[in-house]
């Protein structure tokens, strides 16, 4: 019988019994059966259709997690980046690099990968645009870069630019800062921006902070305000870029609805999880590097799209969010080796 029936009602069974009898598992017993008791199964059977997609869900994501860390053990450590860097060309040519006259923006320049970025661009030469939240961490790091820039003996600069990435309007003028500054265009836009939440935080503007962080300001509206630049470092004959830092973190899920990745009112779960919500964010990266890429490609267009993502990196951020937890990603990757491919980028 379809479980359960009605407690007052004989139980209903499928005209198409595997038995194959007749009478009480027969049609005219399924004809005789009430609406009451069809309904009941019914609805048993969908509750079960949902109970296994919702199992096999966790199964698919269970099995994704699994080989996004047995990978990373492999490549993304610091033992990993060991064996891959032992193949690089001799000598390595990023250090005979000269990026005397290029421009550069990089967010979340004050710490960490971004910090590490900004020191080799400007110490290769490079004039750097820091654009950082906090004004006191971002002249500690600028202090800290020029220091390291005087002692390479290089003519590079840094500048900070003060805004969150997570906000519209903040992202607006520090675009419009910077293009003010560089009429000659800017050669390159590294988006490494951003943060990891526990709780569902909602933005000054109404929007949900990591989505809005790494995603729909801090990569997609701030690279949208400083293509005029880019574009016209590409009429100087330049050869513009825009890089965006993704996470390996990111292997651990498919881009879900925009509702979703956007953690929106109404389809907010009610058990937020900052790690997805940090993974849509930096998937929707990926994609959105590759979809800009095609776009660009069609049209002939000069500007270079890519995303990379810098491994298992020590750093503060990952302090903070990992907490004793890190300890299942040692031999972690210094800063430097995190973010030395996003440099050669």
């Amino acid at each position: 019988p379809m479980y359960p029936p009605a407690r007052d009602r004989k139980p209903y069974y499928s005209s198409r019994c595997c038995r194959g009898c007749r009478g009480c598992r027969g049609a005219a017993a399924a004809a005789a059966a009430s609406n009451d008791d069809i309904i009941h199964a019914r609805l048993f059977l969908l509750g079960l259709r949902l109970w296994a997609a919702r199992v096999a869900g966790i199964m698919g994501q269970t099995m994704a997690t699994t080989q996004f860390y047995l990978h990373g053990r492999s490549h993304s450590t610091q033992t990993g980046w060991l064996s891959h860097s032992a193949r690089y060309p001799k000598p390595d040519p990023l250090e005979a690099m000269d990026l005397a006259g290029r421009v550069y923006v990089v967010t979340g320049a004050n710490s960490g990968i971004g910090k590490e970025i900004t020191s080799f661009l400007a110490r290769k030469g490079g004039k750097v645009y820091m654009i950082c939240r906090n004004e006191g961490r971002a002249e500690k790091a600028k202090t800290e870069v020029e220091e390291a820039v005087a002692a390479a003996q290089s003519a590079g600069s840094v500048s900070t630019v003060i805004a969150d990435c997570s906000l519209k309007g903040s992202v607006a003028a520090a675009a419009a800062t910077i293009a003010a500054a560089e009429p000659n265009g800017v050669d390159a836009l590294v988006c490494n921006a951003g943060v990891l939440l526990n709780e569902r935080t909602l933005t000054s503007e109404g929007v949900e902070t990591t989505f809005a962080c790494h995603l729909l300001f801090g990569t997609y509206y701030l690279t949208k305000q400083l293509e005029a630049p880019l574009r016209a470092a590409a009429a100087a004959g330049r050869a513009p870029r825009v890089v965006l830092v993704s996470s390996g973190g990111m292997y651990n899920t498919r881009f879900p609805r925009w509702e979703t990745a956007a953690s929106l009112p109404n389809d907010a779960p009610p058990d937020y999880d900052g790690n997805m919500a940090y993974a849509y964010a930096k998937r929707g990266q990926v994609l959105l590097a590759e979809q800009w890429a095609r776009d660009e490609a069609a049209k002939g267009g000069p500007l270079k799209f890519v995303s990379a993502h810098p491994g298992w990196v020590s750093t503060p951020a990952v302090d903070a969010a990992y907490g004793d937890q890190k300890k299942y990603l040692e031999p972690m990757r210094t800063q430097w080796q995190g973010a030395e491919g996003i440099c050669w980028l």
